[in-house]
This record gives C-alpha cells, structure tokens and sequence, in this order.
C-alpha cells in the first residue's frame, strides 16, 4: 500500500518551516518500513532527523538551538510519528536527556553537552528507568560509592535505553548506600561500561532498547548533574516520564491510521460512520493536547489524555489492520507495523491509572 499522505489541515498548531516538515516527514515514511523489518539500528532514519536540525528543536538558542515552543515541538512530535514511530520514539529518549541537562544547565559539563547536540554532533539518552518502575531486570539497581574528592564508582545497571548502542552520553541515575539518589551524565566510551544485545521486541526493534551494564566505572565531580539527594524523583523535570510528548507519539500514530482509513472510506460506505467517529474523537484529543502544551489544563487531564491516546492508537490501527483484511498481515504492509507498534504504548512509560483504566476497559468495565 502506498504510504504518502500529506498535510491534510489535520494539525492545528501554524509550523513556519511547513515546506521542511512535509519533506521531513515524506522522507521518514520511505524509511520506516524498511527499517521495520531490518530491525537493525536506523541510520537513515536518524540522519534524517539529524540533517533537518531536529536535535535543536528542544535545546535553547543560548547553546545553539532552535527553542521550539512546546506546542509547536508537541505538534512536531505527533507528525513526525504519523510517518515513523521508530524514529520519533529514538528522539523522544534523546531529548528527555536533553530535558535532563537543562534542569542543570548551569554546570559546564551539562552547557558543553548541550552544544554538542544543537551542532548534531552529539546522541544523547536516557537509562533512569532504574530509579521509578524498573529497580530490578535480572540485574542489580545502578549503585554508586563514594571515592572522595567528588569522585565516585558506578555499578549495576540500566535496565531499558533506547538507541544504547548508538548513544555518545547517558543521562543515568545511581543510588547512594544510604538510599540518597544522584542524577549523572555519563560518556558512552566510558571503560566498564557494556552495552547489551538489543532487546528482542514485539515491535520497534529498530529502536536498539537494550540492557547497559555498568561495572567499576569512575566519573568526577563535573559528571554529577544532581545530588546526592534523597529522591532525585522529587526534581521537577529531573525524572519524571514525558507524558505529553508519549500522548503525542501515540495521536502521531492513530492519524497514520486515520489518514489510511479515509482512503479506504472513498470504496468502502461499511467505513464511513466508524471513521468519521475515530476522527471526531482524535481531534477532541488533539484540541486537549494542545491545550495542555499551552499550560491552559491541568495534570489530571494530561493523565486523561494519556489513556485517550493510548485507546486511539489501539483502536485506529487495530481497525485499518481489519479493513485491509489478509493484506495488512503482511510483514511488508504499514497495517500489521502501526497495529504491532500500538501495543507499545501499553507497557512504555505508562502510568499505573493508566494501564488499570485500560485493562478495565478491555474488561468491558465502566470507569468508576
């Protein structure tokens, strides 16, 4: 099936680089398929971000980047996944590491990164999953002992880091002996520090997430971006999940399927009123993103918007993988790629109220 939709008024947010993103986004839609199925690490798909300048979006003017309004960058977010998820959940990752280093801006080792990236000359990551939902994968939590003089050993491991391989920093957390926390930026060529074989996935596999062991690596002073503290969770911005950039991601999703479903309507009067309904509930969705990109909603209704966006996804692609019958099982059609990467939004980053509310939905259980 062809894959070339193009901006349809969907989007509601004005883009001043309207003629880049469309070509940003045509060029990712070529890829993404492919990449799908080498499961290998995307060069092209990554280049492509790289050389559009997607790295500066998130980092300010001050260290050479773009400081792209979060309602614009949300925007981006969601139009950039319609075309390929892989690619944008890879940036997502990236630049929760770069959301990181501006809480500590103000450290030269967090300022000298930060360049690094806006010149692209820099992939950074995250593998902090081991101080909120992920203590224990098989391995113990990431531990660190003081040496003296600001000093300190790193030992354990990451548990889930996406494009690890890849990746020139890490932005990493560890865990004192009496409990206190440390937030670290930690260099990829560090000795001790091995990156495991990509996790085997039921989707996404050319996101490269995989286990990181950390085993008698050193780091200074200048390392440390935060603590020791007695819960680096309590920073604001220092860990907590992206939850309006994942809602984004999953509405990026839902109207890839959408935009394949009304094609499908044109032929096909059977569509016609449950895509007309899928679409009336994305762009309510959508108008509450937005508002909460804007600052005008608050917390409750990101987490509200979570489990609405969650659902979309599921359903839409769920419903075009059903429309296009024994063909969308394809391994070369975009229907049983969109449906397989859906499930993804279950188990990454997804808040418990969230993951109960969608299990008492498939339930069949009314919300309380």
């Amino acid at each position: 099936m062809q894959e070339d939709a193009m901006h349809d008024g969907r989007w509601t947010e004005h883009d001043p680089e309207e003629a880049q993103i469309v070509a940003l986004t045509n060029a990712l839609r070529a890829a993404d398929g492919p990449a799908d199925l080498a499961g290998d690490w995307p060069e092209t798909l990554w280049n492509l971000l790289r050389d559009a300048g997607v790295m500066r979006w998130s980092v300010p003017a001050e260290f050479g980047g773009d400081e792209c309004p979060r309602p614009l960058l949300v925007q981006r977010y969601a139009r950039l996944a319609e075309a390929s998820l892989t690619a944008v959940f890879i940036l997502s990752q990236h630049d929760a590491a770069v959301r990181r280093l501006l809480t500590v801006a103000d450290r030269p080792r967090a300022a000298d990164w930060l360049r690094s990236i806006a010149e692209g000359l820099t992939m950074a990551t995250v593998g902090i999953s081991q101080l909120t939902t992920s203590r224990r994968l098989g391995a113990r939590p990431m531990t660190a002992t003081a040496l003296g003089d600001g000093r300190y050993r790193l030992d354990g491991a990451m548990p889930w880091v996406t494009g690890a391989e890849r990746a020139d920093v890490f932005i990493t957390g560890a865990l004192l002996e009496d409990d206190r926390q440390m937030l670290i930026a930690l260099a990829g060529d560090r000795p001790g520090l091995t990156v495991k074989p990509a996790f085997d996935l039921a989707a996404l596999q050319a996101s490269r997430t995989a286990e990181v062991l950390v085993e008698g690596v050193e780091i200074d002073a200048d390392d440390v971006l935060m603590g020791p503290t007695n819960e680096i969770a309590t920073q604001p911005g220092a860990v907590g999940t992206a939850g309006l950039e994942t809602s984004a991601l999953a509405l990026g999703q839902a109207a890839a399927a959408l935009d394949a479903l009304g094609k499908l309507k044109a032929e096909r009067a059977d569509l016609v009123e449950p895509v007309e309904l899928l679409d009336e509930n994305w762009s309510q969705a959508w108008e509450t993103l937005m508002a909460c990109a804007r600052g005008d909603r608050d917390a409750a209704a990101s987490a509200e918007l979570r489990a609405q966006a969650n659902g979309l996804a599921l359903k839409t692609t769920q419903a075009f993988l059903t429309a296009r019958r024994g063909s969308g099982f394809l391994r070369t059609d975009p229907a049983q790629r969109w449906a397989r990467q859906a499930l993804f939004f279950l188990v990454w980053s997804c808040p418990s109220p969230v993951a109960q509310a969608a299990i008492r939905e498939l339930a069949g259980i009314c919300p309380a």
